[in-house]
C-alpha cells in the first residue's frame, strides 16, 4: 500500500483560504462603513501623527529626533514588505484566486462571482507590517497606552481581511515582521528615551 503524500503547505494554504472566506463573509452594515476608514492610510497617518506631535511639543528637539527615527523604521518596514517580501513570495490577493469575495475597491463594495483578473501581491500585508512597527515603537515610548496602539493595529489588520484584499496569514506575517523591525527600533530609541 502506497503511503499517502501530504503537502503541509497546501493544507496550510487551504486553511488560510477557508478562514479568509469565513472572516470576509461575516458582514455588518456598521463594519461596511468603518473598515474602509481603518484601511485608509490618511487615518493611519493621522492616528500616529497625533502621538508624534505630543512627543515633539513635550520633548522639543529630542521629540523631533524620536519621531524621525520612528518614521525611518516604519518606512524601512514598508520597503521590506513591499519591495522585498511581496515580490519574493508572489502570493496573489484573495480576489485574484477565489470567487465569492466581498471586495472593497474603488471606494465601493462588490461581491465577486468569479475570480478577477490582474496582478497584485498580498504576502505580507504592508498595512499590518507598518502599523505593527509603529505600535511596537509607540508602545515602547508610552507603555501605559500600549493596549491602545495594539488595538488600533489589530483593527487595521482585520480591516484588510474584511475588505477582501488579504488572507489572515498575510496579516499575521505582517504583524510579526513589523514587530521585529520595531524591536530593532526600540534598541535605537532607548538611546534617546532617557536623555
Amino acid at each position: 500500500m502506497a503511503a499517502l503524500k501530504v503537502d503541509p503547505l497546501k493544507i496550510f494554504a487551504l486553511l488560510d483560504e477557508r478562514l479568509f472566506l469565513w472572516l470576509n463573509h461575516q458582514r455588518h452594515p456598521l463594519l461596511d462603513q468603518l473598515m474602509p476608514l481603518l484601511s485608509d492610510e490618511r487615518l493611519i497617518y493621522a492616528f500616529f501623527a497625533l502621538f508624534a506631535l505630543i512627543f515633539i511639543f513635550s520633548l522639543r528637539w529630542k521629540g523631533i529626533v524620536i519621531v524621525a527615527l520612528i518614521w525611518i523604521f516604519v518606512m524601512g518596514s514598508d520597503f521590506l514588505c513591499g519591495k522585498v517580501l511581496k515580490p519574493y513570495f508572489k502570493r496573489p490577493r484573495p480576489y485574484l484566486t477565489l470567487k465569492e469575495v466581498y471586495l472593497y475597491k474603488g471606494h465601493h463594495w462588490r461581491f465577486t462571482k468569479e475570480v478577477l483578473a490582474g496582478e497584485s501581491y498580498s504576502l505580507p500585508s504592508c498595512h499590518a507590517t507598518n502599523v505593527a512597527c509603529a505600535a511596537t515603537l509607540f508602545a515602547f515610548l508610552l507603555p501605559r497606552f500600549s493596549w491602545f496602539f495594539w488595538a488600533f493595529a489589530f483593527l487595521v489588520g482585520y480591516s484588510r481581511i474584511y475588505l477582501g484584499v488579504h488572507y489572515p496569514f498575510d496579516v499575521l506575517l505582517g504583524f510579526w515582521i513589523g514587530w521585529l523591525v520595531g524591536c530593532g527600533g526600540k534598541y535605537i530609541l532607548s538611546r534617546f528615551k532617557d536623555l
